[in-house]
């Protein structure tokens, strides 16, 4: 049996990000962080920007935006829409290759956020603290630090074995049909979600392709992330 691997840890599962994620209602978040944008004046860092879901409205918007991120198969999908972008656009937006939970990019910002539970992919308080420490050198004086978690529900945390997960299906522009099914599980004394997505992709010859992933995040509760003093 092979290993799966790590979601978003390939080329293909990258360019996947923005076909499936739209149903998720995932970029409801963007006005969210544009008015953070707008009421700090930036400049503004997203860490874990990948493909800049987010980072290309914000640059749109007027912003100076610096995203950084641990995947170059995620940057490559950034940076190929950012050079279809304006001249303008493109000036005020930077990408860097980088680990949220330890960086050093020289200068501050008004603005840092982290969206879409990226933050949850740090597993060790180690990292959690090295992430926050890194975003409190490179605040400006009164900067806000934005961070999205979700909230465990514990009808899914009391759950014994295995979650079958809801099917949910697209179609990629090349015309490739992907259903997406997959399984979680959770460590409650690792505070983990353990999970499996597994995308079964027809061709438009009918050929079918079986891809596995795994995803692991960190389980907050807000005692946790409100416990951190960084002073």
């Amino acid at each position: 049996m092979t290993t799966p691997v790590a979601l978003y840890g390939d080329a293909w599962s990258s360019e996947l990000y923005d076909m499936q994620r739209p149903a998720t209602g995932v970029y409801l978040d963007v006005p969210l962080w544009l008015a953070l944008a707008e009421k700090t004046g930036g400049p503004v860092l997203e860490l874990a920007c990948g493909t800049a879901r987010t980072l290309l409205p914000i640059a749109r918007g007027g912003y100076e935006i610096t995203g950084l991120d641990l995947s170059p198969h995620q940057l490559a999908v950034a940076r190929r829409k950012l050079a279809q972008e304006t001249g303008d656009v493109r000036r005020r937006a930077r990408l860097v290759e980088g680990n949220m939970a330890q960086f050093d990019l020289g200068e501050r910002f008004g603005l840092i956020f982290i969206t879409f539970r990226s933050f949850q992919a740090l597993l060790e308080r180690a990292d959690q603290r090295g992430c926050l420490e890194c975003c409190a050198r490179h605040l400006a004086p009164r900067g806000r630090l934005g961070i999205n978690v979700f909230n465990p529900r514990m009808s899914r945390l009391a759950a014994q074995g295995l979650i079958e997960e809801k099917p949910h299906e697209f179609t990629c522009p090349d015309g490739t049909v992907v259903r997406e099914t997959g399984q979680t599980e959770y460590d409650i004394a690792a505070q983990r979600l353990v999970g499996r997505p597994r995308y079964e992709c027809t061709d438009a010859d009918g050929k079918i392709t079986i891809r596995e992933y795994a995803l692991e995040l960190r389980c907050f509760f807000r005692f946790e992330m409100e416990g951190y003093d960084l002073s």
